[in-house]
């Protein structure tokens, strides 16, 4: 019993010193002369990131594979208890991070950080580890995800601190936010009275709204979305703090002689106003790769523009009602493009969904009166922003793990 209680001490006597240590989040530092090793990490590595491109990449998200990171650097790495610092400016300071766990078997799959890399930058970070230890680091919360407003729902959300998304039976719906900060958590009595942080930028309805996918059919439109499309299973990934992600799996869709099953990891990161889609397709049986996109809502009054070469469709226009004006937005790979749909109610983009099977989009609304809003509110301002949007998110950016 004495044996359990003086390890019982010494374990809270780490977490408090691991704690008021990495309170660096608020902004302190280690000395130089110490190190992270008085926090009780015992091994490390180098991460180094290159951004070889003219452009300052400001909040540029990073996500590191960790079985990328076991097979290159360090074979024991413990996801449970490490930290990136920059030792840069000759102290360490914590760079915080999230681990992420697909699955829930309790191993988690990727480490997520958001990062400013100068132009032409090569920047170091370093890792600390301990394999057998575990501790929760809790920072700043600047994304959130969560299920159903009410029990038994059709709905989910994701939301950076800029900017928040919904998913309702396949249509994707946008929150323009007055000012930086969470909102979903006070769903759904927020959503409908107090409207100081904002509100519904695009309302109910049929159509697409910023995103929702769309299968094709040889010329035949399958929307994944509305009354009568089949009903995906949402289910909560990671509710944050630096990646809100949700999950949505579509049960098997006929496409011609083939069945497809979709799953879609939706995401908004700290300080981005995007949320990116990572779509990964299944067919039974195998054949050619699918035509699959997100649509885009055709807006009153609207000014749009598809530019094939860069991978941007942009519209500006009339919001719901008493929105005003808004922006909506698809950034995608211009290698994926097939075409473009314009029979219905929105503009649905057609990508090429790849021989493996996975495709990668991003979508972003701006509202006249919000936090994201372009200088000025216009077209033109939305539709650059758009295209700044393209280079930084396509920027080759490259990370590599070394020892340290």
């Amino acid at each position: 019993m004495r044996q359990e209680t003086n390890a019982r001490k010494r374990l809270a006597a780490f977490a408090i010193v691991f704690a008021a240590a990495l309170s660096l989040a608020a902004g302190q530092t280690v000395t130089q002369a110490r190190g992270p090793e008085v926090l009780g990490f015992t091994k490390s590595f180098t991460v180094e990131v290159r951004n070889p491109s003219p452009l300052a990449l400001e909040n540029h998200v990073l996500i590191l594979d960790v079985d990328d990171i076991r097979a290159s650097v360090a074979p024991d790495f413990n996801t449970y208890m490490y930290a990136f610092f920059d030792n840069s400016a000759g102290e360490y300071a914590l760079v915080v991070s999230q681990a992420d766990d697909y699955d829930k078997d309790r191993y988690h799959d990727e480490i997520v950080l958001v990062r400013s890399l100068p132009p032409s930058s090569t920047t170091r970070l370093l890792c600390y580890y301990t394999p057998e230890r575990s501790y929760q680091l809790m920072p700043t919360q600047k994304a959130f995800a969560r299920g159903p407003w009410e029990t038994g729902g059709a709905e989910a959300g994701w939301e950076s601190n800029l900017a928040a998304y919904k998913f309702v039976r396949g249509r994707i719906g946008v929150y323009g936010k007055a000012e930086a900060g969470l909102v979903l958590k006070g769903f759904p009595a927020a959503e409908t009275k107090d409207r100081d942080w904002g509100l519904d930028i695009l309302g109910p309805g049929e159509s697409a709204g910023l995103g929702g996918l769309s299968l094709w059919d040889g010329a035949s439109r399958i929307p994944l979305f509305g009354p009568g499309a089949p009903q995906a299973k949402l289910t909560l990934v990671s509710p944050g703090p630096i990646r809100a992600l949700v999950k949505a799996e579509y049960p098997a869709v006929k496409v011609g002689a083939v069945e497809a099953a979709l799953t879609v990891f939706f995401s908004a990161f700290a300080d981005n106003a995007y949320s990116r889609q990572d779509v990964l397709v299944a067919v039974n049986p195998g054949g050619a790769p699918l035509i699959l996109g997100p649509g885009v809502q055709k807006l009153a009054g609207e000014t749009w523009s598809l530019d094939k070469a860069v991978g941007t469709l942009a519209v500006w226009g009339k919001g719901a009602e008493k929105a005003g004006e808004i922006g909506l937005a698809a950034v995608f790979d211009p290698a994926r493009f097939t075409g473009l749909d314009e029979s219905g109610s929105d503009r649905a983009l057609k990508l090429d969904g790849g021989a493996d099977g996975k495709l990668t989009y991003w979508v972003s609304g701006a509202w006249e009166r919000g936090v994201t809003a372009p200088e000025p509110a216009d077209a033109k301002s939305w539709a650059r922003r758009v295209q700044d949007l393209a280079a930084r998110l396509f920027a080759p950016v490259r990370v590599e793990f070394k020892a340290k």
